[in-house]
């Protein structure tokens, strides 16, 4: 599956390099943001799955979770605490889908990425066959999104 990858996120959609990054960030990090990396970089390798080894989003779509996320927002769960500080201009999102994100905060992105993962798990089962849902690029979208997660908290 070929997708446009902004040049600053490439060393990270490379094979399993989101994922290390995700695991150190992951090793790094304690208590509730620790749980919320973790199912980050589950859903990312279930992503990954989808993408890379051409298995059927049906036989993973149980398996992506967005439990965490909801139990931290419910609990009021600071999403900047992530990262903190607002998501650099960086010339090489210029002109990209991903460019509308500079100068936002974690917490906005995180939100972005859950929302489309239960957007995903809501309609896939129901809607699967219907053409004018274009699943490879809602994975990808997130996928992305997650991607510049990473380079934000890199930062």
């Amino acid at each position: 599956m070929d997708i446009t990858t902004p040049t600053v996120l490439k060393s990270l959609s490379a094979a399993g390099s989101a994922s290390k990054e995700l695991t150190a960030w992951w090793k790094k990090s304690k208590g509730d943001s620790r749980a919320l990396i973790g199912e980050l970089k589950d859903n990312l390798i279930y992503l990954d799955i989808v993408v890379k080894d051409k298995v059927e989003l049906g036989e993973v779509i149980e398996k992506i979770s967005v439990a965490e996320y909801k139990r931290l927002a419910n609990a009021g769960f600071n999403f900047n605490s992530l990262k903190r500080g607002k998501i650099a201009t960086l010339p090489a999102l210029k002109g990209t889908d991903l460019a509308s994100w500079q100068g936002k905060q974690a917490d906005e992105l995180v939100e972005s990425i859950y929302d489309k993962l239960n957007d995903l798990k809501l309609r896939y089962p129901h809607v699967k066959k219907n053409s004018k849902y274009r699943w490879s690029v809602r994975i990808n979208n997130i996928r992305k999104r997650i991607w510049l997660l990473l380079m934000h908290v890199r930062s």
